[in-house]
């Protein structure tokens, strides 16, 4: 009978907690109070991505908040991980009428789901970055439908150990660039740097991870080159066939980086802490990683070569949004929510990680403490917002993979022949209209 009876229950508890799991969104959404058990205190959820050490950042904001703020409480959901999942999660509570008062969003996928948030209060003018306002204004009426909190842009990492293999093997010391390198000089570095160390026929070392297309975009603008410009697709021409002649120069040509199965478990990251690739693009988030490595004292940070057309970067920035329609009193504890991410003092913890610049720029000092940091604060002055494509992830997708099949040796394709093909393929043609 004991035994029966414990059976019960623990089937009791496992079927409560499994209702939880499905439905604590929808009672959270319906019923805000009962989630936190207080009857004068008003709660809101938010819900964020990442890793550990960003979840650990806005429980640290969530608590600062509450201190201010003793009658709200901010129930903090976290999706662990990268933002797939996460955007999976925020597009199924917006199907069920459940989406959290404040989100987190990316400014991509945002501008696909945009109709769903609330307008926000535009801070005063030069507070915070004109390109991270830019990201999250809605461009049919001007209004900010989200407040950016923090970003990065893309600059080159470049390992010293894979330096000191290739000097030795050359037998000659590899000069480092300067901060006002070329593309040229990009190129014959990553030449350089890549070695056959054993002699066995088989390079040990190569001098670049080659990006996806959207990290590749500092080099498309540097020659002059665009992928959408005023709504319109804008691939093409002389200068996108420079820029894409030199991406795969850098991959089939000159072979200096690796393929697949030269890599074989390993991800741009571990290639380039473990120096089986010398350099390769990257944001602020990489450093914390980095700074508990072997690496941490010696890895050096470049700006982005100069190309034909300047110097150019990619910048990118998440911004809070607030759910449309909330009754007053949670909507009111959204945006002090909000307002307060974006005060001193929330923006020095963001800035404080190194894992994103704030997007608050009082708060850039607290993120440039060494020289490495300061690069990407320097580099924003040649920062340019990501271009907001119709049907982001499609078009994201095909790019992405018709660049890796042109990639191989034995396609004889020119680069005025790929970007004519690409412009022509279906997801290119639903979101922008292109003529066949």
């Amino acid at each position: 009978m004991i035994r029966r009876l414990a059976g019960i229950v623990g089937w009791g508890l496992a079927i409560a907690a499994a209702g939880w799991w499905l439905f604590a969104d929808t009672l959270a959404h319906y019923q805000p109070g009962l989630t936190r058990g207080s009857t004068d205190t008003t709660t809101i959820r938010f819900s964020h991505f990442g890793s550990y050490q960003d979840y650990a950042l806005w429980e640290g904001v969530i608590a600062a908040f509450e201190q201010e703020n003793p009658r709200v409480r901010v129930s903090q959901e976290y999706v662990p991980g990268w933002y797939g999942r996460y955007d999976t999660k925020i597009r199924q509570q917006i199907l069920s009428g459940t989406l959290p008062e404040v989100a987190l969003m990316q400014v991509a996928p945002f501008r696909g789901l945009v109709e769903h948030f609330a307008g926000v209060d535009r801070p005063i003018a030069g507070t915070i970055a004109l390109t991270g306002l830019e990201a999250f204004t809605f461009p049919e009426d001007g209004t900010l439908r989200g407040m950016p909190v923090s970003g990065g842009n893309l600059l080159i990492y470049l390992n010293p150990d894979c330096v000191e293999r290739a000097s030795a093997f050359h037998g000659r010391p590899i000069e480092l660039p300067s901060d006002d390198w070329t593309v040229e000089e990009f190129r014959q570095i990553a030449r350089a740097l890549t070695v056959d160390l054993d002699g066995d026929g088989q390079l040990d070392q190569f001098g670049f991870w080659l990006p996806r297309w959207l990290y590749y975009l500092p080099f498309i603008w540097s020659f002059g080159a665009d992928v959408m410009v005023d709504g319109e697709w804008a691939l093409t021409g002389s200068e996108a066939a420079a820029a894409f002649d030199f991406y795969r120069d850098l991959a089939v040509t000159h072979r200096v980086c690796p393929e697949p199965a030269d890599v074989a478990q390993l991800i741009q990251d571990t290639g380039f802490l473990t120096g089986k690739v010398a350099m390769c693009v990257n944001g602020p988030w990489f450093q914390p990683f980095l700074n508990e490595t072997s690496l941490k004292d010696r890895y050096i940070v470049m700006p982005m070569p100069r190309g034909p057309a300047g110097r150019r970067t990619r910048v990118t920035w998440d911004g809070l949004c607030i759910a449309d329609g909330l009754p007053y009193e949670r909507r009111d504890v959204a945006d002090r929510f909000v307002k307060f991410c974006v005060s001193e003092s929330a923006q020095r913890m963001i800035a404080e990680t190194g894992r994103a610049l704030p997007s608050l720029r009082s708060a850039l000092p607290a993120f440039a403490t060494d020289e490495r940091r300061g690069r990407f604060v320097e580099a924003l002055v040649y920062s340019r917002l990501q271009p907001m494509l119709p049907q982001f992830r499609n078009v994201d997708r095909t790019i992405h993979w018709q660049l890796y099949r042109w990639m191989h040796v034995d396609v004889d394709m020119s680069a005025d022949a790929f970007l004519d093909d690409l412009a022509r393929h279906d997801a290119i043609v639903e979101a922008f209209g292109v003529d066949r």
